[in-house]
């Protein structure tokens, strides 16, 4: 697993590194869901102790993502997210920590909590060294090194996490995307920030993920702003179905994505994973839903389909998760449930889905099978 990594990593690290390895030469495939355990529509508690996924099927998705989000006050506040991190890992899910970092050109010297889509100032050149904005960054970047730190297990040992930043980086609606950053500049600036948490700042419980926009058409594209094996643990992809209907050919542009994905993570020595999906009807008579419509989705059974779809094609050879978005209310949502008599249209593919074999939900950190 390390081809040519270059940073210390922790014990529970490598452990989880195998654990995913071991997973991704399986005939499985961990789901997984963003802010599950503490953002949703029908949880009570918001400590990482409950989650929609769990209150519709009796289980927990096997990896949840946060956001550094959450340590400037816009989903959470960091001594929260802690907290849920904590009760996560103690109850079997592996943590993904994205990062939709705030354009550092607003706010002075504070952080703009949410604008990572503002991609006016040119800001991926000036937090680099030497720039007038290296000082600024350089202090989010060591919130992330202090939140890797506070993470700890019940033995005392950091928490092992999935880290994923300047994700999408070939799409325009980043400040880090290729529109306002070139490839060689991208490059540097993934290397950056993680030479700075790594080396200067001593994190070593981050496996790292580069996950650009899909679909995937070809080696050249996917590698076109890759950082290098020797920060990279993880090739990710993010690949929302968008506008679902029959026939529209998602899921084979996904099975075609997917194996050309295994093919390079193969020689590269590399887990896959499917780090963002979804189904996102956008436009329905209903209005206007960015994931699931609550009533006349075209597609009742996207989740099974979506299944059928991964392990089918040689891709699932080297998949070891895929995650879908978060429940941020009721009419904006991406995993289906049931509350107050309302009973959502894909709550039994769902459950279906979820009681698969080839599906491995929370707890995961058993998982010995090896093929």
């Amino acid at each position: 697993m390390e081809s040519g990594f270059k940073y210390e990593r922790s014990p529970k690290l490598i452990e989880l590194l195998e654990l995913l390895k071991r997973i991704s030469v399986s005939d499985k495939i961990m789901f997984g869901q963003q802010n599950a355990g503490h953002i949703g529509v029908t949880i009570s508690e918001t400590d990482g102790t409950e989650s929609d996924c769990w209150n519709l099927c009796g289980k927990h998705p096997a990896v949840v993502g946060i956001d550094t989000l959450s340590f400037l006050g816009y989903e959470g506040k960091m001594n929260d997210l802690i907290k849920i991190v904590k009760n996560l890992h103690r109850q079997g899910c592996i943590i993904s920590l994205s990062s939709h970092m705030p354009n550092f050109t607003l706010g002075g010297e504070e952080f703009y909590d949410y604008s990572p889509n503002n991609t006016d100032g040119d800001c991926a050149h000036r937090i680099m060294e030497g720039g007038d904005l290296n000082a600024k960054y350089l202090r989010f970047l060591d919130m992330i090194a202090d939140f890797a730190e506070r993470c700890v297990d019940l033995e005392g040992d950091p928490i092992p996490m999935i880290f994923r930043p300047f994700h999408e980086d070939n799409g325009n609606w980043f400040w880090w995307g290729k529109e306002y950053l070139p490839d060689l500049d991208y490059i540097e600036l993934f290397r950056y920030t993680i030479d700075y948490l790594m080396y200067v700042k001593g994190v070593k419980n981050f496996a790292v993920c580069y996950s650009p926009n899909g679909p995937v058409e070809s080696g050249l594209d996917y590698f076109a702003r890759y950082p290098g094996d020797d920060v990279v643990d993880i090739m990710g992809l993010d690949y929302y179905h968008d506008h679902p209907h029959f026939g529209d050919g998602f899921f084979r542009k996904l099975q075609v994505s997917l194996d050309l994905l295994a093919q390079c993570a193969k020689l590269h020595e590399k887990i896959v994973a499917l780090t963002e999906t979804g189904y996102r009807s956008l436009e329905t008579t209903g209005g206007y839903f960015e994931g699931l419509a609550p009533s006349g989705n075209a597609n009742t059974t996207w989740f099974s389909d979506m299944l059928n779809a991964i392990t089918g094609c040689d891709g699932i050879a080297l998949c070891a998760y895929m995650l879908i978005w978060a429940n941020f209310s009721d009419t904006q949502f991406w995993l289906p449930y049931e509350k107050d008599g309302f009973r959502h249209e894909l709550c039994d593919d769902f459950v279906s889905f979820a009681n698969d074999p080839h599906v491995i939900m929370a707890p995961v950190f058993d998982f010995e099978e090896v093929v």
